[in-house]
């Protein structure tokens, strides 16, 4: 017999969320930096985080530029640290499921890595990441 006390606790619904980002976004003073993307609610439900570059992210003299997905503490939870600059391969995805009981809203971060010279010096770059959201009963 079913467990039909789980099953209606199961995410239902489905969303996804398309969040758009660019290298003015993540500039800083500084070789690292993480910003929200997403707030997951309580009970939220995070499954799929792609992350699709739009355009490749350079300028200066960064000689490497990575962006990964995660949370505070854990930024590289949803998705490692993905090249966004030399646009060889331009998406990312990664299935896991994430289930938000910590009783109030998660920030789902992602965090720009570069090498050589601060994340201020990109002139250009634009990501998207498409999220699947749903929400536990």
């Amino acid at each position: 017999m079913a467990n039909t006390a789980f099953q209606d606790r199961l995410p239902q619904n489905p969303q996804y969320k398309k969040v758009t980002k660019t290298f003015t976004n993540f500039s800083a003073a500084a070789l690292t930096n993480d910003i929200e993307i997403y707030s997951l609610p309580a009970n939220g439900v995070l499954r799929v985080v792609i992350q699709d570059v739009a355009t490749t992210f350079s300028g200066g003299t960064i000689a490497t530029y990575t962006i990964s997905v995660g949370i505070a503490g854990q930024l590289a939870l949803f998705a490692i640290a993905f090249d966004v600059k030399t646009g060889v391969v331009n998406t990312q995805a990664t299935d896991n499921i994430y289930i938000n009981k910590t009783g109030a809203a998660v920030s789902i971060r992602a965090a720009a890595i570069t090498t050589v010279a601060n994340l201020d010096a990109a002139t250009q770059g634009a990501i998207n990441f498409h999220l699947e959201i749903s929400q536990l009963l």
